[in-house]
């Protein structure tokens, strides 16, 4: 599942999961979402922690951000994406990287400031990294998220679980009011990952440009709350 991402670390998404089934009611919605978590390790010093029933997100170190960009540069996942070249993990380096596994505990170190607003996904029963989302700045009450998953990921679900971890991260911890997100017209895997997530369908532009040049047709989706807070990995609460 990619979405249309605004750009930065996680540039260019539109979503490769492969999903089936549209959703139902708003009750089911909500059912299906229950999977984020409110327990697990708090977040702190500039670093950013969640659960869901299957995966860890977290505040990515450089390197976690290189495996998990790694795991969206195949031909699949870039057809809806369109990183521009040199952002393309090439396959020795996709292969390189496919097996590492995540280290328990927080990691340590300054958060680089390119990634204080991403999550990287991992598998909480094998450590493997599962993918990346992003969030970027529209204005002080408004961002724009984005996020893919591996290949060996995609199909189970777990976009949804991706895309709720962080519209979580932009409410409740980043303080924006409204979280946008984008899928070109026709994905129904990431209308459906959005869905479940929490988002519902919005106005937007009929297109949006990827990073290689082409020119997609999209879809946007929104939530909005009334009252976004922060946390204390933000620095303000």
């Amino acid at each position: 599942m990619e979405t249309i991402s605004p750009p930065g670390v996680a540039s260019g998404a539109v979503t490769s999961e492969r999903l089936g089934g549209r959703i139902g009611s708003t009750k089911e919605r909500s059912m299906r979402i229950s999977v984020l978590r409110r327990r697990g390790p708090a977040c702190a010093e500039g670093r950013h922690t969640l659960e869901s029933a299957r995966l860890l997100l977290r505040t990515p170190t450089v390197f976690e951000a290189q495996v998990a960009s790694a795991a969206g540069s195949d031909a699949e996942a870039q057809r809806w994406l369109g990183w521009e070249a040199r952002h393309v993990a090439p396959d020795v380096v996709r292969r390189r990287l496919a097996g590492t596994r995540a280290r328990r505990g927080r990691p340590s170190g300054a958060v680089h400031p390119a990634l204080s607003m991403c999550l990287v996904a991992i598998d909480l029963r094998q450590r493997a990294y599962v993918g990346m989302a992003s969030v970027t700045s529209v204005d002080a009450r408004t961002c724009e998220v984005g996020g893919y998953l591996g290949p060996e990921y995609r199909g189970h679900g777990l976009g949804a679980e991706l895309f709720a971890g962080v519209l979580r991260l932009a409410h409740e911890h980043l303080g924006y009011a409204e979280v946008r997100a984008g899928t070109e017209t026709g994905n129904l895997a990431c209308a459906v990952s959005l869905e479940r997530a929490g988002f519902a369908a919005a106005t937007g532009s009929d297109v949006h440009h990827l990073p290689d040049g082409r020119i997609v047709p999209a879809a946007w989706y929104a939530s909005t709350v009334a009252g976004p807070t922060t946390c204390a990995a933000t620095g303000r609460t």
